[in-house]
């Protein structure tokens, strides 16, 4: 099954830099439980910030790496075959 990315864009504030920061909320499906796993993010900028990460099921895994310009990166657990990620970028 391929990994499937549907996300959800929120807001844009800014940091007390001045930086504008886009919010995103991305659901990723199709994750190969108890691996490491590629997630293509698809956001048209490398992700600032990760603030939230949430199993939706099986057993919560890691990040393993930060985010680059296309990936996420992340380890999932026993049985876990998806995520919900909350993303600044």
């Amino acid at each position: 099954m391929a990994i499937s990315v549907t996300p959800t864009y929120e807001d844009v504030h800014q940091n007390l830099t001045g930086a504008l920061l886009r919010r995103a909320v991305l659901v990723v499906t199709g994750l190969t439980a108890g691996a490491a796993n590629t997630i293509p993010h698809g956001l048209p900028k490398t992700p600032y910030n990760v603030p939230i990460y949430q199993a939706t099921s099986g057993t919560p895994g890691f990040e393993t790496s930060p985010p680059d310009a296309t990936n996420l990166y992340y380890t999932t657990g026993a049985g876990q075959t998806s995520l919900r990620v909350g993303i600044e970028y």
